[in-house]
């Protein structure tokens, strides 16, 4: 009995489909606790450049491209990565349930937060930038826009892991947001 044409074409795609090993973000809870007058906060949109939302990892180097590292690649991708640090540390900071969209509970969350990214990006020394803006619309009061420039100096324990460098990049973004909810 001859194996099907289809069915050998579908044996190699998915051989071709192993990625190697792959790096997680082991989210830390942030200390920092804030009173919040929201007591419901859903994380709407995280818009990341092209170049962050690829799974593979890169490097900035002195001249300002970006290199892929080879055999390095993100376990998940990246906005949802970040939302999920986001979400755990603005629940955590501010008591408030909070979720990413679709909101999970019945009625509106008292505040949509969506989060515009203009730059994110590790460079050769182990240093995390991430830069652009991020808006709160209330559904009552006051709705804000606040830009943010996040810069986490570079180490050899940064650059060896880049996933807790980046993660803690994320929990300074939740702090801000959380100051503002």
């Amino acid at each position: 009995m001859k194996t099907p044409l289809w069915l050998l074409a579908l044996i190699f795609v998915a051989s071709c489909g192993s990625t190697g090993p792959q790096v997680v973000i082991d989210s830390q809870s942030s200390e920092l606790r804030v009173r919040s007058s929201a007591r419901s906060v859903m994380i709407h949109d995280i818009s990341l450049p092209a170049y962050a939302e690829a799974v593979e990892i890169s490097l900035r180097d002195e001249d300002g491209t970006l290199v892929e590292q080879k055999g390095q690649v993100w376990a998940d991708a990246p906005a949802r990565a970040m939302s999920g640090v986001i979400v755990r540390n603005l629940s955590t900071i501010t008591g408030a349930q909070v979720a990413a969209d679709p909101w999970p509970l019945e009625g509106y969350p008292q505040v949509e937060v969506t989060i515009r990214v203009e730059q994110m990006f590790a460079r050769d020394d182990g240093s995390i930038s991430l830069t652009g803006y991020y808006a709160l619309r209330r559904e009552y009061g006051r709705s804000a826009i606040r830009q943010f420039a996040i810069e986490r100096a570079g180490s050899p324990e940064a650059k060896a892991n880049l996933a807790r460098a980046y993660d803690l990049a994320w929990r300074d973004l939740a702090e801000q947001i959380a100051k503002d909810l």
